[in-house]
């Protein structure tokens, strides 16, 4: 009787010409102990980095967009600065301020008394502005200054000027809108 154990499989036998190839061995308990113990220290600092790397690019990222609101407010309180007619001064008025912290509308309510009376008595102007260049300077997570560069062409009757301007706004942020505290000529 044959040994079907063996049937279909060969046997080779060893060369004795081949060079002595090491045996691989399986590491031993501490061995995978020590391995483990690698790798888990591997994936914490991995882990680690990876965290850190996301908050600084969230961190940047927010920069960026607080930077970006705070000059498009900028720009469009400039706009509406600029552009005013007597015929619509309350209108005016309040567009202007809605953009305003509270303690720049107690300032432009002030400022604005006086030219409010100039413009009540029946004469009519109004102007139109174009922004033609903004910039952050100086930024954080609460403030910022823009500086605006803008044309403004004031009418009275038939008589037209153009006054070219650049203004520092300075912006804070309450909540999370930025608004205008304070703005001054630049010269």
């Amino acid at each position: 009787m044959t040994d079907t154990s063996e049937v279909g499989a060969h046997h080779v036998p060893p060369d004795p010409d081949a060079p002595d190839l090491p045996t691989r061995r399986r590491p031993g308990r501490r061995g995978l102990a020590v391995i483990a113990a690698v790798l888990f220290v591997l994936l914490v600092a991995g882990t680690a980095f990876a965290v850190v790397l996301a908050t600084r690019v969230s961190s940047f990222d927010q920069q960026q967009r607080d930077r970006a609101d705070a000059l498009a407010v900028a720009e469009v309180f400039t706009r509406r600065m600029d552009n005013y007619d007597t015929a619509h001064f309350a209108r005016y008025t309040e567009s202007v301020k809605a953009l305003l912290s509270t303690k720049a509308k107690a300032a432009f309510d002030e400022q604005y008394k006086s030219y409010e009376q100039q413009l009540s008595r029946g004469r009519s102007v109004s102007s139109t502005g174009k922004v033609l260049m903004a910039g952050v300077g100086e930024s954080d997570s609460d403030s910022a200054t823009v500086l605006v560069v803008h044309d403004v062409t004031a009418k009275s009757g038939k008589a037209s000027v153009v006054h070219h301007y650049r203004w520092n706004v300075k912006l804070v942020k309450v909540g999370a809108r930025w608004l205008v505290d304070d703005f001054s000529g630049v010269g």
